[in-house]
């Protein structure tokens, strides 16, 4: 199978890539996917039509979209065009009406669901790409029913959207097309089959529910009319708060989701100012079961109402939930656990809907960066078809992934990306910490306190974005992460303050004018020094630099220019006088307090320019700049593919041949400089993600290359590592599934303060559990030996270096490795010693005069990145 996926740009550029990829039906089925957000529906065929000239065996599935996947990237204003030539698979290709032959009335569901499997299913189909448009309400019954005609096969797809988006109702607009023509009241289908053909599907939402289950009591076709016999408009709305009505994205926030799938989240439009009559026409025989249901309602009176985007039915049970990013990190790290361990990863499909950066703005694009060196391609959608614990379900606000193959393959991913995300909970914890407690509160609460402990909610709460309202530039949240990531610690903060005293004298139009000016001025300044520009707050902007990439006097000597350049007199524009507060060595901690001080102090002196630093003990300028750029050469190992492990052999004593291995990491520059981690692991570890995501990659590469080898090798970790959450299950993971865990050794660093040996003792149980070793690394080097030895039933002691290379000088050394080596001969546990830093026959024949087990040194081997495992 080969998968390849492009932008279409023209005609004359289409057809010379089809050249390019010499396609060939003979050799196997060939699917082409287009969605587009650019075309109209006739031109979307004739594209079509013309791919389909081009490659005459081709089955063709398009679908018209808000915006575009394309090798793990979304993009708005395009057409991706993805091409799968199968080996020994084959595709069936078919668009398929939703509704009768007069396009009045939908089809029953049954007769959907058969239509489908006489049309593409096979004995062997293993997955349906399948899209369909708004009209077809009934589409959660239709989805849930295909469970039961074609069971095992699974589904990823959803509704086809444009770029329209209305937060007072669900829209209806997309449609599906391929060669033979277009429907806004059809359904595009693909199935995939072929006695090799594996696949894997999954998904994200971050919804968490809340509170206790609900009944829909009576329905309306999409409209929800009451739960548990009340009105349920009304109860949302008191539910979420009046401000429901000014702001309708809240209900992005608080969707329900259904008892029997509690992770899939039904959103809900609310308005009050529309009748029945008005949402569900009394001509539109799409309506006529549900006026035939409700004889007597009020058809013509406008109420307050909420409408999901299908059919809901009587008898359902619910709950309510909200979304919020902590969960949606963790869903797309399940997620992408999942699919990075699927074996025939070949191709990759990707869906995501549009509620999602509704939501969250950034959500989709950092969900998709995992994926973004991958041939994932996909669009994004007005709802989605996931597949779930071994049925296909309809979803809202989900992130839907499948994986498929013939022979096995992996993909470029990139995991490290999973670390970077926790810094957007860190810029959220205000809203988390509401939404924990508002979900305490609907424990122990009966629904009206509910209500209330929610409406307090949202009108605390705001939704924090990573860029700002009004213009495409980061805000404050965006500054933070540069600051805490990406070492930003040179900020300079910039402010327009007699805003006041302009609107008293000049328009609107004129201070607007002048504020895109200014915002121009700042932002074409910041990025032809390579600077990053955030605007605060309104007319208060932040423009931010790393010290190792410029230096003190150079940035505020920039700033000073900057300043200039504003203060310039111009007839088009109010005469502005900006402050200007440059500050050295920030953090997200101390640059709001710093920023404060040097305003008030500025204000005294009556100046507009002031430079404070943060450091009472300044270091100086080298030494910053390297610091820094270690943190350059980290990131760049991490996103390059640079992190290189190395392998030492460990020697055993009495058989005297290498034993097993330990891994070391290094680093690898641009220039292909190799690090060490005495160079790189302090900075690492001060900038904490940024070690998560190295050691994470290191673990994550040798687990891969010794998988399948009988060869055993040692890990090192950290208390940090043994800390993480996610870390500690990616292991626990691997041991329960590989071969031979005996052959994994982990090595807990004991020149690290464990503290919390209830935390140790669980992790060391845990592997020795799944079959796994333990060793207590650097032993004799300053912490807590004999707690360690203890309390924790290692498999290994090794003893560190700066006692082994003194041993046969140094009569203190050469007595701790007699202490060691004679309790272990006291002690009824059978504890291996190994020794460090063997360099000469001397200290190898002392060693062996003591008992050591295994020696680590020069002497009998050098750390090297190849190995034959």
């Amino acid at each position: 199978m080969f998968t390849w996926n492009f932008q279409y740009v023209s005609k004359a550029k289409l057809a010379d890539t089809f050249n390019q990829l010499m396609l060939n039906y003979h050799k196997g089925d060939i699917l082409i996917r287009i969605h587009t957000a650019i075309h109209l529906e006739e031109e979307a065929v004739e594209l079509a039509r013309f791919i389909k000239n081009i490659v005459p065996g081709a089955q063709i599935f398009g679908t018209s979209t808000s915006a575009v996947i394309n090798w793990g990237r979304v993009a708005r204003n395009q057409c991706v065009v993805s091409v799968t030539q199968m080996s020994g698979g084959h595709v069936k290709a078919m668009l398929l009406p939703t509704y009768d032959e007069e396009g009045r009335v939908p089809l029953p569901v049954d007769t959907l669901c058969k239509n489908v499997k006489d049309a593409v299913i096979d004995e062997d189909t293993k997955l349906m790409l399948t899209f369909l448009t708004g009209k077809y309400q009934n589409v959660y019954k239709f989805v849930e029913r295909c469970n039961d005609y074609f069971p095992g096969v699974q589904m990823i797809g959803g509704l086809a959207n444009t770029s329209d988006i209305n937060l007072r109702k669900f829209l209806d607009s997309g449609f599906v097309f391929n060669e033979n023509g277009w429907s806004d009241k059809g359904i595009v289908l693909a199935a995939i089959s072929g006695k090799n053909v594996e696949s894997y599907s999954s998904y994200a939402t971050g919804v968490q529910v809340i509170g206790e289950e609900l009944e829909i009591t009576d329905t309306f076709g999409t409209c929800i009319l009451s739960i548990d016999g009340k009105d349920a408009a009304t109860e949302y709305r008191r539910g979420v708060g009046d401000e429901l009505k000014e702001r309708p994205e809240l209900t992005n926030l608080f969707p329900f989701v259904y008892s029997d799938a509690a992770d899939i989240p039904i959103f809900v439009r609310f308005s009050d100012d529309h009748s029945i009559n008005d949402v569900f026409p009394e001509d539109n025989p799409v309506n006529d079961e549900a006026y035939k249901k409700h004889p007597g309602i009020d058809g013509t009176k406008k109420i307050e109402m909420i409408n999901a985007n299908h059919n809901v039915e009587v008898g359902k049970k619910i709950k309510r939930a909200f979304i919020y990013d902590g969960k949606i990190i963790s869903d797309n790290r399940a997620l992408f656990r999942r699919i990075e361990n699927f074996e025939k990863a070949e191709t990759i499909f990707g869906y995501s809907c549009i509620a999602r950066s509704m939501i969250y703005s950034n959500c989709v694009k950092w969900e998709l960066s995992a994926y973004e060196n991958s041939n994932m391609c996909g669009c994004i959608t007005e709802g989605e078809i996931a597949h779930m614990n071994g049925k296909n379900t309809f979803a809202n606000c989900s992130f839907v992934v499948s994986v498929m193959g013939e022979e096995e393959a992996t993909q470029e991913y990139n995991p490290y990306v999973f670390s970077h995300t926790d810094s957007l909970s860190n810029d959220n914890q205000e809203l988390i910490r509401y939404l924990m407690d508002i979900e305490r509160k609907f424990e122990q609460n009966e629904d009206s306190a509910s209500a209330d402990s929610l409406k307090e909610f949202v009108r605390d709460c705001e939704i924090k974005l990573l860029y700002s309202e009004n213009e495409d530039i980061p805000n404050a949240a965006a500054m933070n992460i540069d600051i805490n990531l990406r070492g930003y610690d040179r900020i300079c903060i910039i402010n327009v303050t007699d805003i006041t005293s302009m609107r008293t004298v000049f328009s609107e139009q004129q201070i607007q004018l002048t504020y895109r000016n200014y915002i121009n001025k700042c932002y074409v300044f910041s990025k032809s020094r390579n600077y990053h520009m955030y605007i605060l707050d309104n007319w208060q902007i932040a423009i931010g630099a790393p010290s190792y990439m410029v230096s003190l006097d150079e940035f505020e000597n920039n700033m000073k220019l900057l300043q200039k350049e504003l203060f310039e007199y111009s007839e088009k524009y109010i005469a502005i006088v900006p402050i200007f507060c440059v500050i050295n060595d920030c953090t997200v901690d101390n640059y709001k307090s710093l920023y404060n001080s040097a305003r008030l102090e500025m204000l005294n002196k009556n100046i507009q320019f002031h430079v404070c630093d943060s450091m009472s003990d300044q270091l100086d300028e080298d030494s910053i700049r390297e610091r820094y750029h270690m943190v350059n050469v980290i990131n760049y190992a991490i996103a390059n593919d640079r992190v290189v492990p190395y392998f030492q052999g460990i020697h055993d004593n009495k058989k005297n041949k290498i034993h097993h291995f330990e891994s070391l990491m290094r680093l690898a520059d641009e220039n292909g400089k190799i690090y060490y981690p005495n160079s790189f692991l302090d900075v690492a570890r001060s900038f904490g993600m940024l070690y998560d995501s190295l050691s994470m990659i290191m673990i994550r590469k040798v687990f891969e290359k010794f998988r399948k080898s009988d060869k055993s090798v040692s890990i090192n970790l950290g208390i940090r590592d043994i800390k993480n959450s996610e870390m500690l299950e990616y292991i626990f993971d691997f041991l329960a599934n590989v071969r031979h865990p005996e052959n994994f050794v982990f090595e807990i660093l004991e020149n690290e303060d464990i503290g919390d040996y209830d935390m140790m003792v669980s992790f060391v149980n845990r592997i020795h559990e799944l079959g796994g070793l333990v060793s207590i690394d650097d032993f004799g080097s300053g912490y807590s030996n004999l707690q360690h030895i203890l309390s924790i039933s290692s498999d290994f002691i090794k003893i560190d270096g700066s006692i082994i290379k003194n041993c046969c000088e140094d009569h203190d050394s050469e007595n701790l490795i007699a202490l060691i080596t004679g309790w272990r001969s006291l002690n009824s546990r059978k504890i291996k010693i190994i020794a460090e830093y063997v360099e000469n026959e001397n200290i190898q024949n002392l060693l062996k005069s003591y008992g050591v087990d295994y020696s680590q040194g020069y002497l009998f081997a050098k750390p090297t990145p190849d190995i034959d495992v």
